[in-house]
């Protein structure tokens, strides 16, 4: 396939020209991972709020396992790109807000997922920088956010846990880590055939084991693996995941990909994760 540069279907609009930094990191970016922040629902008069909100979740990021053994090999940039109007959409709340890149909680009906639907804007604003991963800042203190792989990870800046749901967030869109926890209630829940393995990383079905963490797996521990305090810190396959009670694995009890805490990515996950990070340095 050839490319003609001057043939006239291709589209020459000329699109926003929006000022960009880089707030961390002087690397290559051929050898970096390069973080882009995009801000969503700060206005003209908020760039500063949003520039040292930037700085606040990259540091959250690249203080927890294993972020932090590879803080040198990321780059951070942040894209100036205001607002009409402060916050975002709550469409179960009718609020209506004119923002950006036009996210809004509620998405699949529930209160605290956060997305955009808006893909083709928001690669614009993104592409003022170099990037492997986008990051959405939206500002808000309402608790919520998202998390799509290769797509974006997307929190609020102003809620007591927004350090917990940008990195668990970041694990979705960065690793394509799988929710561990169990909510049966969700419009997500049953999106896994119990009959295949799914391709996250985290989350098994058994049905090809082997092609997970099966490696990891002391000799002797049993699968399914019961959920005994002895078995805390053991890796294993304990049922219920993706949202399910019954039919998928995670690996060990407890995660960040499970429950509200921080910094405690169980180790497969950290092994996902470090394995992404060396695929875009390397």
């Amino acid at each position: 396939l050839s490319v003609d540069p001057n043939d006239r279907q291709i589209n020459r609009d000329t699109l926003e020209n929006y000022p960009t930094e880089r707030i961390l990191g002087n690397n290559d970016p051929a050898h970096a991972v390069d973080l882009v922040f995009i801000p969503e629902g700060y206005t003209a008069t908020q760039m500063e709020k949003f520039t040292q909100d930037a700085r606040r979740f990259a540091g959250y990021l690249l203080s927890w396992a294993p972020f932090r053994d590879y803080k040198e090999k990321f780059n951070v940039w942040i894209v100036k790109a205001p607002s009409t109007d402060s916050g975002t959409d709550i469409p179960g709340e009718n609020q209506w807000n004119r923002t950006l890149v036009n996210t809004n909680f509620f998405t699949f009906g529930t209160d605290r997922y956060l997305t955009t639907q808006d893909v083709f804007k928001l690669r614009d604003v993104a592409a003022h920088a170099p990037y492997d991963q986008i990051c959405i800042l939206v500002n808000t203190s309402k608790y919520g956010g998202g998390g799509i792989y290769n797509f974006y990870d997307l929190c609020t800046a102003g809620n007591p846990s927004s350090e917990f749901v940008f990195c668990h967030e970041f694990g979705h869109a960065f690793a394509s880590l799988a929710d561990e926890y169990v909510e049966e209630g969700l419009e997500t829940a049953g999106m896994y055939n119990l009959k295949v393995e799914p391709s996250d990383p985290n989350i098994t079905t058994l049905v090809n084991f082997s092609k997970k963490w099966q490696s990891m797996v002391a000799k002797g521990t049993p699968i399914p693996t019961p959920p005994t305090n002895k078995n805390d810190t053991i890796i294993g396959a304990y049922e219920g995941a993706g949202y399910l009670k019954k039919g998928i694995y995670r690996p060990e009890m407890d995660c960040s990909m499970r429950s509200v805490r921080n910094d405690y990515f169980c180790a497969v996950c950290r092994d996902a994760i470090t394995k992404m990070i060396l695929f875009y340095v390397k």
